[in-house]
């Protein structure tokens, strides 16, 4: 099955719909450029819903990892700006606002995940880095709880 990507946007989640396989070529680079559009816009909560994905290999997991720590980067809890760790690991202070505060820019979840990609996310133990839902009403149920 050919590679599809849709987004669409509900309340105020955005969800992308992917269908076919999530391999290394066109379908990461469109995936990627979808999620830094997303980004760009300054849409926080994305949902991918994995309803139609028959495949994930190696490198669309390395994708889908990448996403989420493009959504979910640390930035100030004050003043919003991007914060970064120095040499040893530890927070700078905010370079805007001189704070400690930190929290996550945004949330993304995962929906409808297939037996494979369930099982893929199992055996790498990402199941539990990854928010995962059963369907896309249980994930949207979700970010209303977290607001």
């Amino acid at each position: 099955m050919e590679f599809k990507l849709s987004t669409r946007k509900l309340d105020t989640v955005s969800v992308v719909d992917l269908a076919g396989r999530i391999t290394a070529g066109e379908a990461l680079t469109a995936l990627r450029q979808t999620i830094r559009d997303e980004v760009a816009k300054g849409h926080n909560r994305i949902l991918l819903n994995l309803k139609d994905v028959s495949y994930i290999d190696s490198s669309g997991l390395g994708e889908l990892i990448m996403a989420l720590g493009t959504v979910t980067q640390t930035i100030c809890g004050k003043c919003g700006a991007t914060v970064f760790k120095d040499e040893d690991g530890a927070w700078d202070s905010c370079p805007q606002c001189e704070s400690k505060e930190r929290k996550a820019w945004g949330e993304l979840k995962l929906s409808n995940p297939g037996r494979q990609v369930t099982d893929l996310l199992q055996f790498t133990k990402l199941y539990s880095v990854f928010d995962v839902h059963e369907s896309e009403t249980d994930a949207l149920a979700s970010f209303k709880k977290s607001r």
